[in-house]
């Protein structure tokens, strides 16, 4: 089984479950995204597409701010797993991220996160029918080789950066995060 436990420190009462799956079919996609949509419960869950999630700690800043927004009753999203989503984005638009992070039939490559308490292996065993597809290892060097990295600088408005290519990876991260702070969300 490939999945990993996430416990924030603050909100150790607040289990994350994170599993990565590549080559995901087009068909099983197009599925995931229309039961998303229809609100059923056994797809309940936040999917990503890869194209845009540039590493783990981009990851954690977006479900440490979801959680504290849930804590908080802050929340702009209807759902925690939708708010995961939108704190993803550098915009104020809740379609948008939904759009440009959210299940992308385009894209072979899903991050599936969970915010339950439930027992992991059973949410993995679920995930892994409606997926279709056994899980890998997600760590940074992985989704370093899953992004996009023009459209994540259109994304940012990062497309007259200079970029040290050596350390592309650290500086897209930082620069991410601070475009989803400055949103003031």
């Amino acid at each position: 089984m490939t999945y990993q436990e996430v416990k924030l420190p603050q909100f150790p009462e607040t289990p994350v479950f994170v599993s990565l799956f590549t080559g995901v079919s087009e068909d099983t996609l197009n599925t995931i995204k229309t039961e998303l949509v229809a609100a059923n419960k056994d797809y309940d869950f936040c999917f990503l597409n890869t194209n845009h999630v540039i590493s783990l700690e981009h990851l954690y800043h977006s479900l440490y701010k979801s959680v504290l927004n849930h804590k908080n009753g802050t929340m702009r999203a209807k759902t925690l797993h939708t708010e995961i989503i939108f704190n993803l984005s550098p915009i104020n638009n809740i379609m948008d991220a939904l759009r440009r992070f959210g299940v992308d039939p385009e894209c072979p490559d899903v991050i599936a996160i969970k915010v339950t308490d439930e027992p992991f292996e059973e949410v993995y065993k679920h995930l892994r029918k409606i997926v279709g597809a056994e899980a890998v290892e997600i760590n940074d060097r992985v989704l370093e080789g899953l992004i996009n990295v023009p459209k994540v600088k259109k994304i940012y408005k990062l497309n007259d950066a200079k970029l040290d290519e050596q350390h592309l990876q650290q500086l897209l991260t930082r620069l991410a995060i601070g475009a989803c702070i400055l949103r003031g969300n």
